[in-house]
């Protein structure tokens, strides 16, 4: 009943708070003047109005009637003021307005003010601080350029006579450009209070302010109630740390966050946490550190720790399903430099299990890979690439922690190739290109021997050849053009062939374990052909040309595979010809998308895969997406997407990932935001059910509430916006189309 009361509160606040447009009251634009000078000089005071009336000692000066008294940057406006002019002391009354050149502007009712030294004392004032924050005060006394104090005063980020929440306090004094401390305050929305408070301050600048952040709040049918204290110390101005408290039924799991920016060429990031679980009676804890900075001579670094408990804490805490079905660590380090027409990368990485399973590691220590761009050799035809590397290897054959079931190597690897262009006609293009791999490893696998006891090899060679030629053309084009119309259509139609041939040493290559693509491949003799379409719209003679359509059809022919002896073979099939390939692009309006991809194969008659998306805006703000993924015997889902953006300020979203293979619905995901039209306060509310199967064959249920209240100024209540981004499948962050993206 409790949770249902506070419900009831959060929707009647909500409702309260968006019932009224955002009015805003501008401060009155001033009427043109009728400059009665006095001095030129940039330290003297000026002096406009209707009407002047000088003094007996030509000091005071008496002005009524739409009267601007200027000083430096700061400016004053009233009906009538009463002013020394070598001293800048006076008095103001009626529609006093004073302003500065930083935003600052107050209006009141009267005023006594000192224009040099900027001290004032101001009646009835209603003011705004860089149009970001605003005040009212039955009394506001300006001590200095930056410093002012306000008495029975009101404060809010929102603007308008009535703002939907406001900070009514005894006493305020504002920092300018930092923040507002108050004191005997109460907190109302649409005038209705709903809290005192103390004391307390209101940030008015964007930048870090040290202290307690406003807390995490949602609740899971898993772990029940969950809430989050965090605090924030902002160290100085290029690092800071974020301690946080986690509680829910599984434990408190207390986390630390430290950030640093030293300078525009080094970042960082370090993040630990520790769980007591008692759902498992287990120690969970994880560690993860990433950094990355500009090193001499336009080296660049990048680097990440990771490190967990054999039990690890993501799968038993994280939302994201990505997370909990990650079964290792990866650590890794490296450097990389580039320059016109060749690049350099070290990488060292090594990768652990965390399923409780085994030992099983992986490790490169180092890889060291350099790469010579196409280049042209002199002033010939010919051009020259070059691919070399060495690295070490170092894995686990069986998840075996003993010491002779680990597997180590060294390889070096030298891959160049040469390439000839040609074009023998206008319409066809044929470029050659030569290839010769040759590659050491200082150990191998024994072919011969069981996968559960391995033996190995000596070091070996292995040699490869490869030759690559690629047909392209001829090229038809066509132009369509309405009558009438500056808008055009261009219609292209494109073949390409692209023969391979490779020859490698099969036994060789049965001695090789495959850590990347340089070990991988095999002998080879093939041709590639396909057809490509594209249409291109030009609305007129100055717009781009922009591609609304794209459709290709590929295959793949083994003459290896169609001449090969198979006599020793009985009974077996030949099948020389891939599946076809067919790739459709299209955006023929900003208002539809349509793509998909999908393989067949004719030996069989059968689609192997079929992927589909499409999404249709069939009114402004509101758009419509589906995909689908499937793969014959292995996966099929679909997922959905809604996304209505409502006026003023309302959003909702729904997305829906459901298993054709086993009839159920792994995601749903519905969130409904407000984004005031004033921009001083937001709110979110998100349903998340998940349900999913990890590769260990465990459950991994969720279903989870979370509910955000962000006002400028005073921070959020409820989920933060990176809790909720962990819950949605989907960006929607382009207005035009979302991005399908899974969150990690």
């Amino acid at each position: 009943m409790s949770q249902l009361l506070k419900f009831l509160l959060l929707l009647q606040i909500i409702l309260t708070l968006t019932g009224e447009v955002c009015a805003k009251e501008a401060l009155p634009s001033p009427p043109p003047l009728h400059p009665t000078a006095s001095k030129k000089s940039k330290d003297a005071i000026h002096i406009s109005a209707d009407h002047i009336i000088q003094g007996a000692e030509k000091e005071s000066v008496f002005a009524w009637g739409r009267v601007k008294i200027q000083y430096q940057d700061r400016i004053l406006r009233a009906d009538k003021v009463m002013v020394n002019n070598v001293t800048g002391i006076g008095k103001a009354a009626g529609h006093v307005i004073m302003t500065t050149k930083d935003g600052t502007q107050m209006k009141a009712q009267s005023t006594t003010f000192d224009m040099k030294s900027e001290a004032a004392k101001l009646f009835k004032v209603r003011g705004t601080e860089a149009k970001k924050f605003f005040f009212t005060g039955k009394e506001v006394r300006r001590l200095s350029k930056n410093h002012f104090r306000l008495r029975q005063t009101s404060l809010t980020t929102c603007e308008g006579v009535l703002p939907d929440w406001e900070i009514e306090a005894g006493f305020a004094d504002v920092i300018k450009g930092d923040r507002a401390l108050f004191t005997n305050a109460t907190f109302k929305i649409r005038d209705i209070p709903l809290l005192y408070i103390p004391i307390g301050y209101i940030p008015i600048d964007q930048e870090r302010k040290t202290g307690l952040l406003p807390p995490t709040i949602g609740w899971s049918k898993q772990d029940g109630a969950l809430f989050t204290e965090s605090f924030f110390w902002a160290i100085n101005q290029w690092s800071d740390t974020t301690f946080y408290i986690d509680q829910s039924t599984r434990g408190t799991q207390p986390g630390i966050e430290y950030r640093y920016t030293p300078t525009k060429n080094m970042s960082g990031t370090i993040r630990g946490s520790f769980l007591k679980d008692k759902a498992t009676d287990e120690n969970l804890w994880k560690i993860d550190m990433n950094h990355q900075q500009s090193l001499p001579h336009k080296f660049k670094f990048k680097g990440t720790l990771d490190l967990e408990s054999r039990d690890s804490l993501n799968q038993a805490t994280a939302d994201n399903p990505g997370l909990q079905s990650r079964r290792s660590t990866d650590s890794f380090a490296n450097i990389t430099r580039s320059w016109d027409d060749s690049t350099l990368d070290i990488l060292t990485r090594f990768r652990e299990s965390t399923s409780g399973n085994g030992d099983k590691t992986f490790g490169e220590l180092p890889n060291i890979t350099y790469k010579v761009l196409r280049r042209e050799i002199g002033k010939g035809p010919f051009s020259f690439n070059l691919d070399t590397s060495f690295a070490s290897f170092v894995t686990d054959l069986n998840e075996s922690q003993s010491e002779d079931q680990i597997f180590k190597t060294r390889r070096f690897d030298l891959h160049p190739e040469l390439t000839l262009p040609l074009a023998p006609a206008p319409w066809l293009s044929i470029t050659p290109t030569v290839g010769a791999q040759w590659t050491h490893y200082s150990r191998g696998l024994d072919p011969d021997s069981p996968e559960s006891n391995p033996s190995f090899t000596s070091g070996f060679f292995r040699e490869k050849f490869d030759i690559r030629t690629v047909f392209k053309g001829p090229k038809f084009d066509q132009i369509f053009k309405k009558k009438g119309s500056s808008t055009k259509v261009k219609h292209l139609i494109q073949p390409s062939f692209t023969h391979t041939i490779a020859d490698n040493d099969e036994d060789d290559h049965r001695k090789i374990k495959a850590f990347d693509a340089v070990d991988k491949g095999s002998s080879q003799n093939s041709l590639r052909y396909g057809i490509t379409q594209r249409f291109l719209k030009k609305e007129n003679k100055e717009s781009p040309a922009r591609e609304i359509l794209r459709f290709g059809v590929t295959q793949t022919f083994d003459i290896r595979e169609a001449t090969v002896d198979k006599s020793n073979s009985p009974g077996y099939t030949r099948k020389p010809f891939s599946a076809l390939r067919f790739d459709l692009d299209s955006r023929p309006l900003d208002s539809l998308i349509l793509n998909f991809d999908t393989t067949y194969d004719h030996a069989t008659d059968l689609v192997d895969t079929f992927n589909f998306e499409a999404g249709i805006k069939p009114v402004d703000n509101f758009w419509i997406i589906m995909e689908r993924r499937w793969i014959r015997n292995e996966s099929n889902f679909i997922l959905g997407t809604l996304d209505l953006s409502l006026k003023p300020g309302w959003r909702m979203q729904y997305s829906t990932h459901y298993d054709e293979l086993t009839s159920s619905f792994r995601e749903n995901v519905f969130s409904l935001l407000y984004d005031n039209p004033c921009k001083c306060w937001g709110a979110s509310f998100d349903i998340v059910d998940r349900n999913f199967q990890s590769d260990d064959n465990l459950r991994r249920d969720q279903f989870k509430v979370l509910w955000n209240i962000t006002f400028r100024g005073l921070g959020a209540i409820g989920a933060t916006k990176e809790e909720r981004k962990k819950l949605l499948h989907r960006d929607f962050e382009d207005p035009l189309f979302p991005n399908a993206n899974s969150r990690r």
